[in-house]
């Protein structure tokens, strides 16, 4: 039901930008349709509403294609994500599990899905802690390369070798959240839905 209401909103605050847009886009046609000669701009701005709606339709379509990209997708509903970098995701559902898919094409057995703790991404790694004790990984995001390891021991010392951060570094995903939502240019909040 929250996705629903979260996406009436997206769609929403689509319809509102693209009514915006389209009007400024109007704008800057009539206005150059008045002061200059080229013949594109005098035909489309006879046709006045004609032009507007298929501006504000063609508009809106790109707002939606950006809306859900990959940078701007934050989740739906109680499934939130961040983008972590070479098109991967973090995902939790309700803030209670966090997920990352480190074989989404599931080309290796039982390994199309990791359920991670506190993590920290560096650069190109994905440094996590996995649930209830059971060890750390490293993934390289760009190589698709996952490491694991069953110790604090094991992982400090690779991690030290590796320029890595320390297990005392990582977050828990809400934090990770809403930083990612916080460090967003204020043009992004205010012009893209």
């Amino acid at each position: 039901m929250m996705a629903m209401i979260e996406f009436l909103i997206i769609l929403f605050n689509i319809i509102i930008l693209s009514t915006i847009y389209s009007t400024i886009v109007f704008g800057i046609a009539y206005l150059l349709s008045k002061t200059t000669q080229i013949e594109f701009f005098k035909r489309v701005t006879k046709r006045k509403m004609k032009f507007w709606l298929a501006s504000h339709f063609t508009i809106s379509v790109i707002l939606l294609i950006v809306a859900f990209s990959y940078g701007q997708d934050t989740g739906i509903g109680d499934n939130s994500k961040i983008p972590v970098g070479y098109g991967e995701t973090i995902q939790s559902e309700d803030f209670a599990w966090t997920y990352f898919y480190p074989d989404p094409d599931k080309t290796t057995p039982n390994r199309d899905e990791l359920k991670i703790d506190k993590y920290k991404v560096y650069g190109k790694f994905l440094c996590a802690e996995l649930p209830d004790g059971n060890g750390y990984i490293v993934y390289n995001l760009h190589k698709h390369k996952l490491t694991e390891f069953k110790t604090t021991t094991e992982y400090l010392t690779y991690a030290s070798q590796h320029k890595l951060p320390k297990v005392s570094e990582f977050d828990d995903f809400r934090t990770h959240y809403h930083q990612y939502l916080d460090s967003r240019p204020i043009w992004k909040i205010w012009l893209l839905p």
